[in-house]
């Protein structure tokens, strides 16, 4: 038994090193002296002129890129835009998912309906519509000029998000309204909005905490999938989708340009399900998945 634990233990901290470590050196890449530009070629300058583990750590890809400093740049578009829809969703899925748990009748049925048709459609075909279609605005009205790709995807990812997470909150709600010091609350004459806010949210912030880690995972996968099919952020952005598929029909002369933005991708998104289950496993929180 304590050879388990301690491996789990183990898993916890390499994952937490591994996000760690990513999120520093994606966001402080335009200061690390180490990380060239995102559209600095090799002085070669031609296609895959350096492997792996020369003076380009990750090779470089079909027009002399460092493949390194690519993956880098595209973890910080990729997080950036996870972290956000992750927020985004868990505050309106959060509310949603507590109305519906704590007051139940007429809220709980509407919100549960509204779930129920938001997951019975892929999320792909989803995302791919409304981003379509917000490119669209963007492009035949002025008034949504503002609306880059970055924007749409958060804002496409977030409405996906919600429809799980408000299921998951309104679960953990309905059981914790249940317990005895809410029932005590209520039978002292607190009102809804205090019980809501001092007794039932405290109790929700693990489930959340761990949903967001598992969330997060979800989004970075979901948005390499759009960006895999061709929806991803405004050349010349990189991003870990984009890396795989411009790189995937070279991948038998120079396998560096696809297998190291799949490795970074899967790390990452292997991470943050670990640390999601190690918080949930510690607060018994079986609802907690998406």
């Amino acid at each position: 038994m304590s050879g388990v634990t301690k491996k789990r233990d183990w898993s916890t901290v390499l994952a937490a090193t591994w996000l760690i470590g990513l999120t520093i050196l994606a966001f402080a890449a335009d200061y690390l002296p180490f990380i060239r530009g995102y559209a600095e070629s090799s002085p070669e300058g031609f296609a895959f002129s350096k492997e792996p583990f020369t003076s380009f750590l990750f090779g470089s890809d079909q027009l002399g890129r460092d493949v390194f400093a690519r993956c880098i740049y595209g973890a910080q578009i990729s997080l950036r835009i996870a972290l956000f829809s992750i927020i985004i969703g868990t505050v309106v899925g959060g509310i949603l998912g507590m109305v519906a748990g704590f007051f139940g009748k007429a809220s709980d049925r509407a919100i549960s309906a509204f779930t129920d048709v938001m997951l019975a459609f892929p999320p792909i075909v989803i995302a791919i519509l409304v981003t379509g279609r917000f490119d669209a605005l963007r492009k035949n009205s002025e008034a949504f000029s503002w609306l880059s790709r970055t924007w749409s995807i958060t804002f496409v990812l977030s409405i996906l998000a919600i429809a799980p997470l408000a299921r998951i909150v309104r679960a953990q709600t309905l059981s914790i309204s249940q317990r005895e010091f809410v029932l005590a609350a209520r039978s002292l004459g607190a009102r809804n909005g205090r019980v809501l806010v001092r007794e039932i949210l405290p109790n929700l912030v693990p489930a959340m905490v761990s949903v967001i880690f598992t969330g997060v995972a979800v989004l970075l996968i979901a948005e390499g999938g759009l960006a895999f099919l061709g929806y991803s952020i405004e050349l010349p952005t990189p991003t870990w989708g984009r890396l795989i598929a411009e790189n995937r029909n070279f991948i038998r002369e120079a396998w560096w340009g696809t297998i190291m933005p799949c490795v970074m991708l899967f790390a990452t998104v292997l991470s943050f399900n670990v640390l999601g289950d190690r918080i949930a496993r510690r607060f018994d929180i079986r609802e907690a998945a998406l």
